[in-house]
């Protein structure tokens, strides 16, 4: 996050009432993907990368974006601050009740996860994410 929006997102206030108020798309965006992790809401990108990937140990669920590319400078700037990320993590987490984890991947793609996963899990997955973009 660069410091002049760290500083508005910081400096006074609620950070995560400001991080909801200087980021409204990328808001609703996750609030879009929380919910539907938590429901197992079809995705069509998620689908055909889990026929590759396989079975896995955790629950995860992928999209990929046809968006702006405003939302994702967004998200990624969000969900690079580690500082952002934890604060979602934890909002979202008590929104949707239970654990969830958001991270970036590929160029404009979404993985949520019900825990943090480590680079021999999410490296299928990516990989995955290539080939099917």
């Amino acid at each position: 996050m660069d410091c002049k929006t760290a500083t508005l997102v910081y400096r006074s206030g609620n950070a995560i009432e400001n991080i909801r108020q200087l980021f409204p798309e990328a808001w609703e965006f996750l609030e879009k993907q929380a919910f539907a992790f938590v429901q197992h809401q079809a995705d069509e990108f998620d689908s055909q990368l889990k026929k590759i990937v396989g079975q896995t140990d955790f629950e995860f669920r992928i999209t990929h974006r046809d968006d702006t590319e405003q939302l994702t400078k967004d998200i990624s700037e969000l969900l690079g601050d580690i500082t952002s990320r934890l604060l979602l993590e934890r909002h979202f987490s008590g929104v949707v009740g239970q654990p969830i984890f958001f991270h970036t991947i590929c160029c404009s793609s979404h993985l949520t996860t019900e825990r943090q996963i480590t680079l021999a899990e999410v490296l299928p997955i990516q990989q995955a994410a290539v080939q099917l973009q």
